[in-house]
């Protein structure tokens, strides 16, 4: 089953287009799920979430407490626990998202609720991050730091 385009809004061509994994309401799981591809969530899932390119989709009936860590991940309904995504993590205007975010790259639409931090990481590479480090992440080099007076 095809979902949506091959191209990512944040340039990456690999971006996984098969929805090869849903999960769905009335179904509650503790522990681990890892996924390839995307994995559409209706349910509610304790524990912890992986994938090393893949897509999660916390619907609005998804109930996620876990340490989430995925390519992207896009969040309609509530999720508890820290979240890496090595390309974007997007919250809808019905998402609700209590824990720390380790991306590149972060959208919270009107509506969204985000209680934690974000850590903006600078490049892909760093997504593969445990979420357990608290260093900034490096500036790059024609950005120059001004202090004011």
């Amino acid at each position: 089953m095809k979902f949506g385009s091959s191209k990512s809004t944040f340039g990456g061509s690999d971006t996984p287009t098969d929805l090869r994994s849903f999960l769905g309401d009335g179904t509650d799981i503790n522990g681990e799920v890892k996924f390839t591809e995307i994995m559409r969530v209706d349910a509610t899932i304790s524990g912890t979430i992986s994938s090393d390119n893949g897509s999660l989709l916390v619907m609005e009936k998804g109930r996620v407490k876990a340490m989430v860590q995925a390519g992207t991940v896009e969040i309609s309904g509530i999720v508890e626990g820290t979240i890496t995504a090595k390309t974007s993590v997007k919250i809808h205007s019905t998402g609700r998202v209590y824990g720390d975010i380790f991306t590149p790259a972060l959208i919270i639409e009107h509506g969204a609720v985000f209680d934690g931090k974000c850590h903006m990481l600078n490049d892909a590479s760093q997504g593969k991050s445990s979420g357990k480090s608290d260093k900034p992440a490096q500036q790059p080099a024609d950005v120059k730091t001004v202090n004011a007076v």
